[in-house]
């Protein structure tokens, strides 16, 4: 468990549902191309046996169900095998399983089509492929099954004839307005899904943007105005934390503040006291990467180093101060800062206040000679403790 407040913002998250949905809608959009032949197949042998003990059959049994039986059950049964291997394989990207999917989901279509389309529902079957992908929320992905569910819809009304009893559509009439009805159809469900998803896009990037707002402004409250860094309501959070971190996680907490701040902003002005702060803010932060710096108040500041020991914490602390020394001010040469640490190392289960404590009497020991670095006298003190 990391000591740093838990900022990050959840759009990251929202984003990763997107997918997730996407991926499970691909699973159901697979599952129903599969029950779509299933269904086919047992509709398609209901009726075969009601034509054979009918006087509506004329061709031979053998014959229909071939035609009508084996030969788009097969190729169905092709597209189901092509859709699971690409559904399944670990290669192939989650784009490029959409548009399978959706894709040979219009082959389906045009298999049923082809050899049923004497009945002239059939078809408003492609119809069926381009709705089950607006769930994708693509423009690229519902427009290409569209595009490719009419042409399918050209080539096997215009150049096949599977059904010899079938009449085409130059030589009836209805079958001709059916036709164009079917592709005026086509259009619009098409725009219909295209509008469907513009909505859809629009509310999707609605809630990330009010989720990004939302966490923009609670990081906000959680942040110093002055010197930019996590502020006293952050540290609060971040300890309260720590109560519950996994015991093998080791943390060092300390508290520093400038010497003889007061004498500064006596000496020197409010305005230059507020830039002696930032430069040691920023200090902070750019010289420890293992820590969180937080401003408790005033010019006390509080570091909880993750995964640090003491020894470790406590040299961090002396290259600290060695910089801090060396920062100069162009319309102040003469201002020169100096800091001192408090230092203690939090233990499984320690209260945040005892932890906070201790690290505050080893500062109010190092404030007695300044610019020097104190470890709360029940821990393992490093063996020379500058100042001591």
């Amino acid at each position: 468990m990391a000591a740093e407040p838990n900022e990050t913002p959840h759009v990251n998250e929202i984003q990763k549902e997107y997918l997730r949905i996407d991926k499970d809608w691909l699973s159901l959009h697979y599952r129903i191309s599969i029950g779509m032949v299933i269904f086919a197949l047992i509709v398609e042998c209901i009726m075969g046996i009601i034509l054979v003990h009918s006087d509506m059959l004329s061709t031979t049994v053998p014959r229909y169900v071939f035609k009508f039986i084996l030969v788009p059950s097969g190729v169905n049964a092709l597209c189901i095998a092509i859709n699971h291997a690409v559904v399944k394989s670990g290669k192939v990207s989650q784009t490029a399983k959409i548009y399978t999917v959706s894709i040979i989901n219009t082959v389906i279509c045009f298999s049923l089509f082809t050899a049923h389309s004497a009945f002239s529902v059939t078809y408003y079957v492609f119809v069926t492929a381009v709705i089950l992908t607006t769930v994708y929320a693509s423009y690229q992905v519902t427009l290409c099954t569209s595009v490719s569910g009419v042409v399918l819809l050209v080539i096997s009304e215009l150049f096949i004839t599977w059904d010899l009893d079938k009449p085409t559509i130059f030589q009836s009439t209805l079958r001709l307005g059916n036709f164009l009805i079917s592709l005026f159809i086509m259009f619009s469900v098409s725009m219909i899904c295209m509008v469907v998803i513009h909505y859809e896009r629009r509310k999707n990037r609605a809630s990330i943007r009010i989720e990004e707002e939302r966490v923009t402004l609670k990081k906000r409250l959680k942040m110093d105005e002055l010197t930019g860094i996590y502020n006293r309501k952050a540290l609060h959070d971040a300890m309260r934390d720590l109560e519950d971190c996994n015991p093998r996680d080791h943390y060092i907490f300390g508290i520093t503040d400038i010497d003889k701040f007061k004498n500064i902003n006596d000496g020197w002005g409010h305005q230059t006291g507020d830039k002696c702060l930032i430069a040691f803010a920023q200090l902070l932060k750019n010289s420890c990467e293992k820590a969180i710096v937080y401003r408790y108040g005033g010019d006390e500041f509080c570091l909880i180093f993750n995964n640090t020991d003491i020894n470790e914490a406590y040299e961090m602390a002396v290259l600290i101060q060695d910089k801090l020394k060396k920062i100069k001010f162009k319309e102040h040469p003469g201002l020169q800062m100096s800091a001192s640490f408090g230092l203690a190392q939090y233990e499984s289960g320690m209260n945040a206040a005892r932890l906070f404590m201790s690290a505050d009497q080893a500062l109010y020991r190092a404030k007695i000679t300044r610019d020097t670095i104190r470890v709360h006298e029940d821990e393992i003190v490093p063996e020379k403790q500058k100042g001591g």
